[in-house]
């Protein structure tokens, strides 16, 4: 857990920051409070906080003067002001001194979030811990948008056995599709993270009198799908919630999002609204909220069933049946701008699915980008140039088949081989100052995600806690077997800066390293 320490001289906005978050839920816990900057300093050596969030307006010592003293002491530790309206010159000097980020009242919780899992390596972390799966998706949902219910299936035991007892009134599906148009693939790996977190901020946002189901798609968009008591709700729901997401992870993030809302008067209709809104968004683009329950008009053209078979294509090894659902696809575009007449769906646009589905299945499996297609391979790359969109559907069968080849001639490891490699390589090169999870990833040839999360399932602790326990450790040995100075000891265990060393080492031990040396 990332531990903070809130510093306000208002009691009613300290217990405001206290409560309006489930601040364990995405990775973080309050460690103290502190109700002015002297207070704070005074806690610093005692808690070591992770991040201080700090007002600017305080008695004694003031949010700047505080800032500029926590990172000359404590330069691991991240600092975030939060600011008045009135005082932007001071948001703008902090940000000179190295303050991380500023936060303007009045704020949305979902602005503070995003900002504090921006810092470092806030969001990995908090993927290593594994937040709760709330949204995660059932079988019986991913197949409501991509199956959908057949004639002599029962409608309502589907109905109750995802939503419970019942029948509401009708449903309301929301499609919240990233514009995976990045130019890295850690960028795409990065996004995908960033989902879930966005995922459970929509959840704890959205309130309607009714049930909310969240889960991801093949093409890792967010499928928001709510069941409603009153029909009358149906209609009456603005989607504030939703124009709200957009613009908040555009500001903090930077990422372009779509959100599509599309209506369902049954669930065996679910399909067709998921249809209507990833349609949509294709035609439309990204950025916009899309309000589709009044929109009579057909989807362009239906992708479902092509990625549903790509994906399984893909599980089962299937390179001969790739080539052709994507050229049975191409032909069904081909077919449909002919008798289309008003905008349709471009060539780039359903190959861009296809490759979105292929690079989500490749970061969730574990394997590395690079590995399959080469060192500084990416997409947006690979298409560039003047070529034909002939050539392109070409280039993305060959891409599938790649990938499938490349799990063909390598045995899966196996999550504890993955761990134990991973424990093995840090007790290896714990001494280097410079190592990084991102060193890890690459020599075992795993993306960081996967590596994380397998890392933490395996050995109940994550990446970095390793690192930490193996580099402390050994200190605790040189320190009190042997008469090495405290900055070789330091440089010894991978610390470059000894003053760093001795925070990490009271951290971990509840001790200075100078008072253990006593003992």
């Amino acid at each position: 857990m990332n531990k903070i320490m809130i510093v306000d001289d208002m009691p009613i906005f300290l217990e405001y920051l206290r409560g309006c978050i489930d601040w364990n839920a995405y990775g973080f816990e309050i460690c103290c409070e502190a109700h002015d900057g002297r207070d704070a300093l005074e806690k610093m050596e005692e808690y070591l906080p992770d991040v201080v969030l700090t007002d600017i307006t305080m008695p004694y010592l003031n949010g700047l003067e505080l800032s500029e003293r926590i990172i000359k002491d404590y330069p691991d530790t991240s600092v975030v002001l939060i600011t008045g309206n009135n005082e932007f010159e001071y948001a703008r000097k902090a940000v000179k001194i190295g303050v991380c980020d500023y936060i303007v009242k009045p704020f949305e919780k979902e602005e503070l979030i995003l900002s504090l899992l921006k810092l470092q390596d806030n969001i990995g972390k908090a993927v290593e811990i594994s937040l709760k799966d709330d949204y995660a998706l059932t079988d019986e949902l991913k197949s409501l948008i991509y199956a959908g219910i057949s004639d002599g299936e029962n409608g309502k035991a589907i109905e109750e056995k995802i939503f419970g007892w019942g029948s509401g009134a009708g449903f309301l599906l929301g499609l919240l599709k990233f514009d995976d148009n990045v130019n890295n693939n850690s960028s795409r790996e990065e996004i995908m993270n960033w989902a879930g977190f966005i995922a459970k901020m929509l959840g704890d946002k959205l309130e309607i009198n009714g049930e909310i189901k969240l889960f991801n798609d093949f093409e890792n968009s967010i499928v928001i799908l709510m069941r409603f008591n009153k029909a009358e709700d149906i209609n009456s729901f603005k989607g504030y919630e939703f124009t709200d997401i957009i613009d908040i992870v555009k500001n903090q993030l930077g990422f372009d999002i779509s959100i599509a809302l599309s209506k369902a008067s049954e669930i065996k209709d679910i399909r067709k609204a998921y249809e209507k809104a990833i349609s949509a968004i294709m035609v439309k683009g990204y950025g916009k909220f899309l309000d589709l329950r009044n929109e009579t008009r057909p989807p362009v053209f239906s992708s479902i069933d092509a990625i549903l078979r790509l994906n399984k294509d893909i599980e089962n090894l299937l390179d001969e049946d790739v080539g052709n659902v994507i050229n049975s696809m191409w032909q069904h575009i081909k077919e449909d701008k002919q008798a289309e007449n008003g905008p349709g769906i471009s060539d780039m646009n359903i190959l861009s699915s296809a490759i979105s589905v292929l690079m989500t299945n490749i970061i969730n499996s574990g394997f590395s980008i690079e590995k399959i297609y080469g060192d500084g391979f990416s997409p947006e790359a690979f298409f560039s140039g003047s070529i034909s969109p002939d050539e392109m559907k070409d280039k993305v069968i060959y891409l599938f088949k790649k990938r499938i080849e490349f799990e063909k001639n390598k045995n899966k490891s196996k999550s504890r081989d993955v761990a134990l490699s991973a424990k093995e390589y840090i007790e290896n090169n714990y001494k280097n100052s410079e190592l990084t999870i991102t060193d890890i990833s690459e020599e075992l040839c795993v993306n960081q995600t996967y590596l994380r999360k397998m890392f933490k399932s395996e050995m109940d602790m994550t990446l970095s806690e390793y690192i930490t326990q193996v580099r402390m450790q050994e200190a605790k040995r040189l320190i009190t077997m042997t008469d090495e100075k405290l900055s070789l000891v330091a440089e010894e265990v991978g610390f470059s800066d000894v003053s760093y060393f001795s925070n990490v080492f009271k951290k971990y031990y509840g001790i200075s390293p100078r008072s253990m040396s006593k003992e």
